[in-house]
């Protein structure tokens, strides 16, 4: 029989709080988990600007019955158009190492996984650490065998925090259109905003839910849904950290 393996994930939100690490300190906090597998104390690594050296230690705990294989590795953030995250599994981030990578944690043992930065770029780093828990025996198992997942983000602050954004070319599409919206600052600061949009059958105005957009990628911000099909223009107003960052006026065709 094939052997399948199933990864039960825990991932964090690209903006969650929760505890922050002190240099050269062992930080506590809320565990991200998955519930009865892995667990992992801090949920989230902040680090102040400028750090490097060693930053304290991870605790990794195995809740699960059998003893697990693990596996921890920092990754860069992956974000698509809509703004979804993830981490990137084809790459790591770069200036951080994990003082033990890989390791065999019995049934109910934990273990203290020391995390250093090992360059502090000027404009931060954001990214996260993967840290992936497989059943120790599982070349020899059949049928699907259940791993489990826990993604903590890793926010290292920039020297000098700098917002931004810029915006695209309109996007029409069937009653629809969307904004491209690139962050050209180094902080994850929320875009949100107000839209105004005209076409034939009148205005509608709408509110842009806060969006956080990583470093130097671009995000679709929707500016309407059953648009008239048509000329329209479309009166967008961006803020960052309660400020206009952007304001613009753009006439588009709707399909």
């Amino acid at each position: 029989m094939k052997r399948v393996t199933a990864l039960g994930a825990a991932v964090l939100a690209l903006g969650a709080g929760a505890a922050a690490y002190g240099n050269k300190a062992t930080a506590g906090g809320a565990a991200a988990q998955a519930e009865g597998g892995l667990a992992v104390i801090p949920g989230t690594i902040e680090v102040k600007a400028g750090t490097t050296g060693p930053l304290g230690t991870m605790k990794i705990a195995n809740r699960s019955a059998a003893p697990l294989t693990v596996t921890v590795t920092p990754r860069q953030w992956t974000q698509d158009a809509a703004g979804k995250v993830a981490p990137n599994r084809r790459s790591t981030l770069g200036g951080v190492s994990i003082g033990e990578a890989s390791f065999t944690l019995a049934a109910g043992a934990e273990k203290d996984v020391p995390v250093n930065v090992v360059s502090a770029p000027a404009n931060g780093l954001y990214g996260a650490v993967e840290v992936v828990g497989l059943p120790a025996d599982v070349k020899t198992r059949k049928g699907l065998v259940l791993g489990y997942r826990v993604v903590a983000p890793f926010r290292l602050a920039p020297a000098t925090p700098k917002t931004g954004i810029s915006a695209g070319k309109i996007k029409p599409g069937k009653g629809t259109a969307l904004l491209p919206v690139k962050s050209t600052g180094n902080t994850l600061d929320a875009v949100s905003g107000t839209v105004s949009v005209k076409d034939s059958r009148g205005t509608r105005n709408l509110t842009i839910a806060p969006v956080k957009i990583l470093p130097g990628k671009t995000v679709n911000i929707p500016l309407g849904t059953k648009l008239q099909k048509g000329s329209a223009t479309a009166k967008v107003t961006l803020k960052q950290k309660g400020k206009t960052a952007l304001s613009l006026t753009k006439k588009f065709t709707v399909k």
